[in-house]
């Protein structure tokens, strides 16, 4: 009989097991390469990171920082108006947040050194007029008067129409802001009445018109220099409807009946289709028919309301014609029911 085969190879020995000593390399202490690859390299990334995050922190509460911006504006950049027009609108927003920044006389301070630097300047480039412009809508937003004065010199002059027209509005809505603090605060400058008279006599229509919306304002003060309204009275006959029709409703405000005849003008279809005449699209020709028309209303009101022992024809008629024809004036665009409306509430007031 033969014997079965084995399953091991001929002539070779069954191999050892390895002990767990020959199994692993032999043990020997870090290297100086060894630590600084394990524990400084990755150190010094994570201070690289955390160095890198402070430092984006640190531009960004220096770009949110408005001073910051406000001196950022004297380097020459070619955009700085852009910058200019970013704080003027974090200073528009800053009366719904807490802020703080429309009492800042330190900003208001730094924003009227840069305008009378700008203003001496006198560059004609567009840049340079557009951040003029915006730093004078950025006075107008504060609560604080460091922007009067040089406000009131840039009005007088600018040599550019635009920049003059945005200094008086922000003199108006800086007016206005202290008319309506609690209690009523006077905005007061030894040359704010002489540059309303020099303006409401200017040679610019649009000038002649902005300031008899701001002498308005101003004439509303307590104490009021009287030669305000005075002015308001022959603004009132100005050859530029929007200047008589602004003050047709600054006295209208006081119930000065010098404004019935611009007031019942206001109304008149015909008078205002040569107002809104040099308007460029139809859309912005109806918008400024429907603002005349709203402050035609406003003004009405105002003097039924201030003269009630007076009947008023001018203003009555008017009223009525206006209802009645409002449904033909369907050129442009509809006139709003709402304005309608507004009308025979007021005539209804009356009795």
């Amino acid at each position: 009989m033969s014997s079965k085969p084995t399953n091991s190879p001929p002539n070779e020995s069954v191999a050892k097991p390895l002990s767990a000593d020959e199994l692993l390399p032999p043990v020997e202490p870090p290297n100086a390469g060894f630590i600084l690859q394990l524990f400084i390299v990755p150190g010094l990334i994570v201070l690289a990171v955390f160095l890198f995050v402070l430092l984006i922190g640190w531009v960004r509460s220096s770009q949110e920082d408005p001073i910051a911006k406000v001196r950022a504006l004297r380097m020459g950049n070619q955009a700085r108006w852009q910058q200019a027009f970013e704080l003027a609108q974090m200073l528009m927003k800053s009366d719904r947040d807490s802020s703080g920044l429309r009492e800042n006389e330190e900003l208001a301070g730094e924003i009227s050194l840069l305008l009378d630097e700008q203003l001496e300047a006198a560059n004609a480039d567009d840049n340079s007029i557009s951040l003029r412009y915006y730093l004078c809508r950025m006075l107008g937003e504060f609560t604080v008067d460091e922007g009067l004065e040089v406000l009131l010199q840039v009005a007088r002059e600018d040599g550019e129409r635009d920049v003059r027209r945005e200094a008086i509005n922000a003199l108006a809505v800086l007016g206005h802001t202290f008319n309506s603090m609690d209690p009523p605060q006077v905005l007061a400058h030894s040359e704010l009445v002489e540059t309303f008279l020099e303006l409401a006599n200017d040679q610019d229509d649009l000038i002649r018109s902005q300031a008899a919306y701001a002498i308005g304002v101003f004439s509303l003060q307590e104490g009021a220099d009287e030669r305000l309204t005075l002015e308001l009275e022959k603004l009132v006959d100005d050859l530029y409807a929007d200047t008589r029709y602004n003050g047709a409703l600054a006295l209208a405000r006081q119930g000065n009946l010098r404004a019935l005849e611009a007031v019942a003008e206001m109304f008149d279809p015909s008078a205002i289709a040569i107002s809104i005449a040099k308007e460029k699209t139809p859309a912005l020709q109806a918008f400024k028919r429907n603002t005349i028309l709203k402050n035609a209303l406003d003004a009405a009101r105002l003097l039924l309301e201030k003269n009630p022992h007076l009947e008023l024809p001018e203003v009555t008629d008017a009223l009525e014609r206006f209802i009645e024809t409002a449904d033909g004036e369907q050129a442009l665009a509809p006139i709003p029911d709402s304005l309608v409306e507004e009308a025979a509430e007021i005539l209804e007031a009356t009795g």
